[in-house]
């Protein structure tokens, strides 16, 4: 089976999945949609498809079976419960919203028609997660630390709250939902902020940095901390503190493993694990298999849950539970 592909948005990430789905046989992409008509007509161009700067125009003529969506967090309008309406199966870039209503709206879309439907946690598909997780079931955990700090995205939109979220909503919601990944539901979340090192910056309403203190339902606790305001230098990912052996998962790079009394030991990510969520989702919808897919729809918006309620407990200074999303 062919399946006939759409994109909703033109920019990076979109065109890394375009790429991917060039070299995937039983993929071929159909449509694209852009704002920016130029951008629109030149990625279309490249795959022989045809460009709109009208998603709803592109639905209502050109037939597909699946539809990628990767725009900016406060851009979701509507896109994807009209293309699940029409049995049109989904890949969502993160977040898959800038809101919890928004999140809802959509999921429920998806359960009424049936689609299969995804988000973009790329990370879940590196090789190197299967042995983490294998450590983790002979080694119980005893604190995790997690990291997304480095530099300001140049994207104009990223620093403004209302449209991105912030910090921890656009870009640390991959080390969330790599710590539910492995760690389980997040029962509590509580966030702490700082502000002022970048008071430079026009148009400025993210924090600089947060601190954002999880209770696992498991018992587990732990600190996701997020910053923008670095130069230069960064980290990102989980350190993970088992009583005789300390896991560094360097995100997207490699697996650490230090044991009391013997030498660290360091495994890198081996597969194109961008390429492989691609074609794991052509599979998925052409043999209409949802479980072969690593993350639901809803099941991004149960990562997403934890970095809006850590938004919540910065305005109420209170430990807030995340919002529940069934399957």
């Amino acid at each position: 089976m062919t399946v006939r592909v759409g994109f909703v948005g033109a920019g990076g990430m979109n065109s890394a999945h375009m790429k991917n789905l060039s070299q995937i046989k039983d993929a071929q992409i159909v449509a694209i949609a852009d704002l920016q008509e130029e951008r629109a007509r030149e990625r279309a161009a490249e795959y022989k498809a045809k460009a709109f700067t009208s998603w709803s125009e592109m639905l209502d003529e050109v037939p597909m079976d699946a539809m990628y969506v990767a725009v900016p967090p406060f851009a979701h309008e509507g896109q994807e419960q009209a293309a699940a309406a029409k049995g049109i199966h989904l890949f969502v870039e993160k977040p898959v919203a800038v809101d919890l209503q928004t999140a809802t709206d959509v999921n429920d879309a998806i359960k009424r028609a049936g689609v299969i439907a995804t988000a973009g946690f790329q990370d879940r598909y590196q090789d190197i997660v299967a042995k983490l997780k294998g450590m983790l079931q002979e080694y119980k955990p005893g604190l995790i630390m997690g990291y997304w700090i480095g530099g300001m995205p140049g994207v104009g939109w990223w620093r403004v709250k209302d449209q991105s979220g912030g910090q921890a909503v656009e870009q640390t919601i991959h080390t969330f939902d790599m710590a539910r990944n492995l760690f389980g539901e997040v029962a509590k979340v509580h966030c702490t902020y700082s502000t002022g090192l970048m008071a430079d910056v026009e148009n400025y309403s993210v924090e600089d940095a947060t601190c954002v203190n999880l209770q696992f339902e498991s018992g587990l606790c732990g600190t996701i901390f997020s910053g923008c305001f670095l130069k230069g230098y960064g980290k990102v990912g989980l350190d993970i503190w088992c009583p005789t052996m300390k896991i560094e998962y360097a995100g997207r790079s490699s697996l650490t493993v230090t044991e009391v009394g013997r030498e660290p030991v360091t495994h890198k990510v081996q597969n194109e694990f961008l390429k492989d969520i691609d074609d794991t989702f052509i599979q998925a919808v052409a043999k209409q298999d949802q479980s072969l897919l690593k993350s639901s729809y809803a099941d991004a918006c149960r990562s997403l849950a934890i970095p809006l309620a850590a938004n919540q407990s910065i305005e109420t200074g209170q430990a807030v539970e995340p919002v529940r999303f069934a399957d």
